[in-house]
């Protein structure tokens, strides 16, 4: 009887048993999962951030997709927080997904931001900058890797054994 434990005096009791814990996937089930060390995924979160061209923005779950870690939009704020203050490193250019900066309004990281976001040509409306506009990469773009992209080779599961 699944859940039974025998005791030591030779009778069963009812123990309820736990179900595993079971991991969370960062992938749909139709992607592959994607084994990433530390060091690399910062690495490729760096070398996205660095590929942000000048005037244009990316919101954190954009690098993380473009640096192929789906889902891990976390991830590339801890890696721009912990990460050493790079020369040439264009940080600034990573926005929230709703245009927004997410340094709080009026702090100094704010106004810095802001300041060099500005400096080169960046507009901000109501506080926010317009995607669309400004937006790295393009939708269109992405929208031809997604459709057009060469589809990886399936993976096929084993059969189900009847018992």
């Amino acid at each position: 009887m699944i859940g039974c434990r025998s005791s030591a005096g030779g009778s069963a009791s009812m123990n309820k048993t736990r179900p595993p814990l079971l991991r969370r996937r960062a992938v749909s089930r139709d992607e592959p999962a994607l084994a990433h060390s530390p060091a690399d995924a910062r690495a490729l979160i760096l070398a996205v951030v660095r590929r942000i061209p000048r005037g244009r923005v990316c919101p954190y779950g954009n690098v993380a997709q473009v640096a192929g870690l789906p889902r891990r939009a976390r991830l590339v704020g801890t890696v721009l927080r912990q990460g050493p203050a790079a020369r040439g490193l264009p940080w600034h250019r990573v926005i929230n997904a709703s245009g927004r900066i997410s340094f709080p309004v009026g702090s100094d990281a704010y106004a810095l931001q802001r300041r060099r976001l500005e400096a080169e040509g960046v507009v901000f409306v109501g506080g926010r900058i317009d995607l669309q506009r400004y937006g790295w990469p393009d939708r269109a773009q992405q929208l031809d890797e997604l459709l057009w992209k060469p589809s990886e080779p399936q993976r096929k599961r084993p059969a189900r054994r009847r018992l």
